[in-house]
């Protein structure tokens, strides 16, 4: 199983959007077990949205 050194390298440098198989199995029961891991992936997730509408408003 992911410790959550390794969980928190590999969401936020993007390579969990491109992991397959037994790397998104690994992934998903450390996030299952561990609710500081899932907390922040929720604020990762609120954080990116916000920086995705942010950049749109910039470009506009």
């Amino acid at each position: 199983m992911m410790n959550c050194k390794e969980y928190i390298f590999k969401l936020t440098s993007g390579q969990l959007d491109k992991a397959r198989g037994l790397e998104k199995i690994r992934a998903a029961l450390h996030r299952l077990i561990c609710h500081r891991c899932r907390a922040f992936t929720r604020n990762n997730d609120k954080i990116s949205a916000l920086l995705k509408a942010r950049l749109r408003q910039i470009r506009e």
